[in-house]
């Protein structure tokens, strides 16, 4: 069950989508409706995660998440008949908003920059999917995943996209 680690159509929030999304939501906790069946009876036919966090152990460094990022996507292709889109995070720390939190070590703009070529080569095993791939975040500053410019790395994560999708 994929349920809850996949983002259709933005971030979801069950009560805004349609009157009975609450009610598949808890039939979907009970095992009695399947993502792929709420997927598709709210008339989505493609999916993407919303960050690492939300389905491997982030408290690592990033090149291992990817390695499990790149499980992920190949599991959901082989299991689902719905198009999934790959999704890269830049990195995580909530600390800032709960005061403890699970941490990703050596998000570098260059691991991120490997990162970002694993999902393109993902996306373009797809030729026949729009070529998109879905990232986290431009400004999550409290939870430490945005690709804006810091002190740290500067411009780093948008340069990274940026050699990464001219080459």
């Amino acid at each position: 069950n994929v349920f809850g680690i996949l983002i259709v159509l933005g971030e979801f929030k069950s009560n805004e989508i349609c009157p009975f999304a609450c009610e598949f939501v808890e039939l979907i906790k009970c095992g009695f409706v399947t993502a792929l069946n709420f997927i598709h009876k709210l008339g989505f036919n493609s999916a993407t995660h919303y960050q690492f966090v939300h389905f491997t152990d982030v408290n690592r460094d990033y090149t291992e998440i990817v390695k499990d990022a790149e499980k992920e996507w190949n599991r959901i292709d082989k299991e689902y008949s719905f198009t999934y889109y790959p999704h890269i995070s830049v990195g995580w720390d909530n600390s800032p908003r709960t005061a403890h939190s699970a941490v990703v070590k050596k998000n570098t703009p260059e691991a991120f920059a490997d990162a970002l070529r694993k999902a393109k080569a993902h996306a373009d095993k797809h030729p026949d999917r729009t070529p998109l791939i879905t990232i986290n975040s431009w400004n999550e500053w409290t939870e430490t995943s945005y690709l804006e410019p810091d002190d740290l790395y500067g411009y780093g994560y948008l340069e990274a996209i940026k050699d990464v999708f001219k080459e």
